[in-house]
């Protein structure tokens, strides 16, 4: 990369951490560049997600990135559905309820919906009941998406075809 560092393993942690010795700030603002280019289709992806969701009225609060992933986050059982069927599920009677039964059934209509869609992409997803306790809300929670698989969901939602 041409950046005057010295990279050593760390003491603490020799196979997890690596120490980056004094840096100057022109260093520092030459390596944030450089990640953040990086990660520029990433960014750009979650960007586009973010938009084809809202433009179909799809609430995903959580969108977000981690670990250089697309992560949807959280989507409340109505919005988890309707995403099915944006992907290609065929329409459910019956899309408002909370209950555990439908909750899974949606779970597995937007897998394989997404797998379908996405040329194969695995979108790990988690149903979370009501909580009584802290008054949350039931939810469909999902997993990281490869970046890859993620533009090819945007564009499905975006062109409604896989492309």
């Amino acid at each position: 990369m041409g950046l005057p560092f010295s990279v050593t393993p760390s003491t603490d942690d020799p196979a997890r951490r690596a120490e980056l010795g004094t840096v100057d700030e022109d260093t520092v603002l030459q390596l944030t560049d450089l990640l953040r280019r990086g990660m520029k289709r990433a960014y750009e992806t979650r960007d586009r997600l973010r938009r084809v969701l809202a433009a179909h009225e799809l609430v995903a609060p959580d969108l977000g990135l981690a670990d250089g992933e697309v992560v949807l986050g959280n989507l409340a059982i109505p919005a988890a559905e309707r995403l099915a069927q944006l992907l290609g599920a065929p329409p459910r009677p019956d899309t408002d309820s909370d209950d555990w039964p439908e909750a899974q059934e949606v779970v597995v209509r937007l897998q394989k919906a997404f797998r379908i869609a996405t040329g194969g992409g695995f979108l790990d997803l988690l149903f979370l009941s009501e909580c009584l306790r802290c008054g949350g809300q039931p939810m469909i929670s999902t997993g990281p998406i490869p970046v890859k698989t993620a533009r090819r969901l945007v564009s499905v939602l975006e062109y409604g075809g896989n492309r």
